[in-house]
């Protein structure tokens, strides 16, 4: 596979006015801080963390959908899309589509499902009404819609239905990549696991990328070929999904995955949770060293004197910590102890 979507040092800041009026001083949120990725086509990345990890912003800076951008590059095929502007925007808009968290607010309740998915044909490309009409016939096949529910409003739909309807509006240009914004996560659990399954089937019939983020890890370890976890902003790991689940090495990203239930009793007995105590640090007044340190059961004085740079371990394994030697938790290097 090649690489479709590279990701160079991205930083997004948020202006941020303090109290004071006019006089105050101006101050900055920095939601996603010198990262960098890549995605290989076909394949699906997912980005997981806590609600305030900058997972979304740094999607939606991907999608241009955000302003914001203070540095760094984004590469489709090749090509920075984070300057383009006017018709090239608009053709890169054809190849980066997005399906919303949300299927009860992401769906204009005034339009009716044919024209939802339709509407990215209208406005991006110039297909005649014959081939638009043709083409979202094939995509309400393609979600498990009825043609008949062509002409029914978003208030008529279940919430895994209205979703589907968002699905199929993503693919109604034919991307290169599809983010996908906690796109199960406000939907019942029978309903994830049917909407999980479409996607994998469409990303197999498509050969479709898709950009996942989400901070449920059991979604994630079924859907995802790699993972990159953030915590305030930075990208703490990086690893395929086997190295990840099997052997994390981030105290952080152990934390995450002791919260993931299992059915498995011999995989309960067996497991050890690990709680992370107080709260994250004030994003507008950030540490100068690790940004879990605070919270880190194994922090030492380097971890607040200086910042981790995320090394590889493995060709396919990078993480952001200190106190990691070789292919060895400090954790786990704490617990034989």
């Amino acid at each position: 596979m090649t690489d479709l979507l590279d990701v160079h040092n991205l930083t997004v800041r948020f202006g941020v006015r303090r109290k004071g009026g006019m006089f105050a001083r101006q101050t900055y949120l920095t939601a996603v801080d010198d990262i960098s990725f890549t995605v290989r086509k076909g394949e699906t990345l997912a980005i997981v963390g806590e609600s305030g990890s900058g997972k979304t912003t740094a999607a939606l800076a991907i999608a241009r959908l955000v302003s914001g951008v203070t540095s760094g590059k984004v590469e489709l095929e090749g090509r920075d899309i984070l300057p383009l502007d006017r018709d090239d925007l608009k053709d890169m808009r054809q190849k980066v589509q997005v399906i919303f968290q949300d299927p009860y607010s992401s769906l204009n309740p005034r339009k009716r499902a044919e024209d939802i998915v339709r509407e990215p044909l209208d406005s991006l490309t110039d297909k005649s009404d014959p081939e638009k009409r043709e083409i979202v016939d094939q995509l309400f096949k393609a979600v498990g819609l009825r043609p008949e529910q062509k002409r029914l409003f978003p208030h008529q739909f279940s919430g895994g239905q209205r979703q589907r309807i968002g699905i199929a509006r993503a693919l109604s240009t034919q991307p290169e990549v599809i983010i996908c914004d906690e796109p199960v996560s406000a939907l019942d659990v029978a309903v994830q696991a049917q909407i999980l399954n479409l996607l994998r089937r469409l990303q197999a019939e498509y050969g479709l990328t898709y950009l996942f983020i989400s901070h449920d890890l059991g979604v994630v370890q079924h859907m995802c070929d790699s993972v990159a976890v953030m915590y305030m902003g930075k990208i703490v790991e990086h690893a395929d999904r086997m190295s990840l689940f099997n052997k994390p090495l981030h105290p952080y990203t152990e934390a995450l995955l002791s919260a993931v239930p299992s059915v498995d009793p011999r995989l309960r007995e067996n497991a050890r949770r690990i709680l992370i105590p107080g709260d994250p640090p004030d994003p507008l007044n950030l540490p100068k060293g690790c940004r879990f340190a605070s919270r880190c059961p194994v922090a030492a004085p380097e971890c607040r004197e200086s910042a981790p740079s995320l090394d590889a371990v493995t060709p396919s394994h990078r993480v952001a910590c200190h106190l990691v030697e070789g292919e060895t938790s400090p954790l786990a290097t704490l617990s034989a102890s």
